[in-house]
């Protein structure tokens, strides 16, 4: 669909300058946005914001497009944007000191007159992105529109060439700054055409391909690992040229397997908030492992084994000393060792331990918390929670699920479901060292048994339930499937999905519940799933059980679609 060149232009210069008028800039659906309308509609924002006193605005977009345009329009109107982690009432309450006004009310007069738009000063065009600080609080990090100017110029030196006019697709959003260079700075400044689409499950990923026909893709590493699971991508047609993967390490076999079906390996970059990026990798050969820093940049190891790096991406020529240890080599590659302080990352979105626990605190029912993460099949986190005499009360009335589940739903204000609690325990101290320290290794050790509360939120809600024409061996269910649903957490993050195999383990569970069923689960077949189950819809579970042939068949569906069919044979006594 392109038959352009890309051209870079610093992004401080790129309205003034600006693009032909039927230049590509992004599609929106089946829609392409040109250049023309684009600008325009930055213009119109930007002279409304000039109508208004406040400094400082919170941008919220979900909309990748609807973002880059706000965000342009701040910038060129003088304006600072404040970018939060998420968008959770809880954080934005705890921000709301940072910020003078919501973009999100703003009401644009669009007969406003548009006019030549000037250079954007790139060291007063400030951009204020909020991450997870070691204290707890949220911690601000301030870039200059310089700062990200420059490392785009990094990446098209690095990668420009490989992926030409190659449009850009991602599963990863927008908000971060991996996915603000990546997805929205990178393409804008080259010309190349950005998707307005976020690619929320495998199969829109294999349409938007479609769509496109070149591309490059943007995604994350708990992304990339499902999806040779989720997509056969040795058939995939077309595939993408490139495939970028930043917010941590991709395993090894997932590499591989991505590798087989695509191709190549992902390109995988390495970096932070604070520092933009540092390094990156593709996991072919024997060091694989490795990462070569970007040529601009610096990197030493400090006394302590703390990567230490000099980078054109920060603010100043100051030494900025990272939380992560490194292995350095002779030819200036590293190995990554692991984090040094209490940060973890849980499906690429970091988490402050001491943050977690201060919400717990703050909670009426606790009187101590320590928060661990738990390296299980996937990395997860553990709560121990001390409880006050009211919390005591709660448990000794209520039960450890629901203190769990309540204590889950208050830390739900601040944080994003993959980052919940999997795993509770409610003892009568915190386990501490010798010097009365509390460890790390003593809180994990508390999860080495198996969960005593079962984990909260497994089911969907039951709004309705009809015997259809009283027949007690056909049940229909309306349910709703709630976003906190724990099975959403951490499959095909930023972009949640019912896995398959928790559709049938509820046909099951709701058949045992409704209907005469009996036997154990023995095989399945007729398994068709037909559409992505996302969290927030509404829609009928039917099932019918025949006793005679000891099978169930199940359909989840809505009157417009139907979702997933299938039938479970069961055998022997329950």
């Amino acid at each position: 669909m392109t038959n352009f060149a890309p051209h870079l232009i610093a992004l401080p210069d790129l309205f003034n300058r600006g693009r032909p008028d039927d230049h590509p800039v992004a599609r929106d659906g089946q829609r392409l946005i040109v250049w023309r309308d684009f600008s325009v509609r930055v213009s119109r924002l930007a002279a409304t914001l000039r109508q208004h006193p406040e400094k400082r605005w919170l941008l919220t977009s979900d909309d990748p497009l609807d973002f880059t345009a706000e965000l342009f329009a701040l910038l060129l109107a003088g304006k600072q944007a404040v970018i939060p982690p998420n968008t959770r009432p809880g954080t934005l309450d705890a921000l709301a000191a940072a910020f003078d006004a919501r973009l999100d009310t703003l009401t644009v007069d669009n007969a406003s007159l548009t006019s030549p738009l000037a250079a954007i000063d790139p060291h007063r065009a400030i951009i204020d992105l909020y991450t997870s600080g070691s204290t707890g609080e949220h911690k601000r990090v301030r870039k200059t529109l310089a700062q990200f100017d420059a490392e785009v110029a990094v990446l098209e030196s690095l990668w420009g060439e490989k992926i030409g006019a190659a449009a850009i697709l991602a599963t990863a959003p927008h908000q971060h700054i991996y996915g603000l260079l990546f997805r929205v700075f990178w393409p804008l400044a080259s010309g190349r055409v950005f998707d307005a689409v976020t690619c929320a499950h495998p199969d829109m990923l294999e349409e938007r391909l479609a769509v496109f026909g070149r591309a490059a893709l943007i995604s994350s590493p708990a992304q990339l690992t499902r999806l040779p699971d989720l997509l056969p991508l040795a058939a995939l047609q077309p595939k993408p040229v490139a495939v970028f993967s930043s917010g941590g390490p991709l395993p090894g076999s997932a590499a591989r397997a991505l590798a087989d079906g695509l191709g190549e390996a992902p390109i995988e970059v390495f970096g932070s908030t604070e520092t933009g990026g540092v390094a990156w990798r593709q996991q072919v050969g024997a060091d694989g492992d490795l990462w070569t820093p970007f040529l601009c940049h610096t990197v030493s190891a400090s006394d302590t084994g703390a990567l230490t790096l000099r980078s054109p991406f920060l603010a100043d020529d100051a030494p900025w000393e990272m939380d992560d240890g490194i292995a350095l080599q002779a030819d200036g590659r590293f190995r990554l060792l692991g984090r040094l302080d209490r940060i973890v990352k849980i499906e690429e979105k970091r988490l402050s331990l001491p943050d977690m626990e201060s919400r717990l605190l703050a909670h009426g029912w606790v009187d101590s918390s320590a928060a661990v993460a738990l390296n299980g099949r996937r990395q997860s986190i553990g709560a121990v929670v001390v409880l006050n005499a009211q919390g005591k009360a709660a448990l000794q009335a209520s039960g450890k699920r629901a203190v769990a589940q309540t204590l889950r739903t208050h830390l739900a204000n601040h944080f994003d479901a993959v980052l919940l609690p999997r795993h509770w325990r409610f003892p009568d101290q915190l386990p501490t060292n010798e010097r009365g320290k509390v460890a790390a290794a003593a809180l994990a050790a508390l999860f080495d048994l198996p969960d005593v509360v079962p984990e909260p939120a497994l089911l969907p809600e039951v709004t309705a339930v009809n015997f259809a024409g009283g027949n007690r061996n056909h049940v229909v269910l309306d349910l709703h499937v709630t976003s906190d649903i724990a099975h959403f957490a951490g499959h095909f993050p930023g972009a949640a999905l019912l896995p398959g195999v928790v559709q049938v383990d509820w046909a099951v569970f709701f058949a045992r519940r409704h209907l005469a069923l009996t036997g154990h689960f023995s095989a399945l077949e007729n398994l068709k799933f037909l559409g992505v189950i996302l969290p927030g819809t509404k829609l009928q579970l039917s099932l019918t059980w025949d006793a005679a042939r000891q099978r169930l068949e199940f359909a989840y569906a809505t009157p417009q679609r139907k979702y997933s069919t299938g039938r479970i044979l069961f055998g022997g006594a329950a």
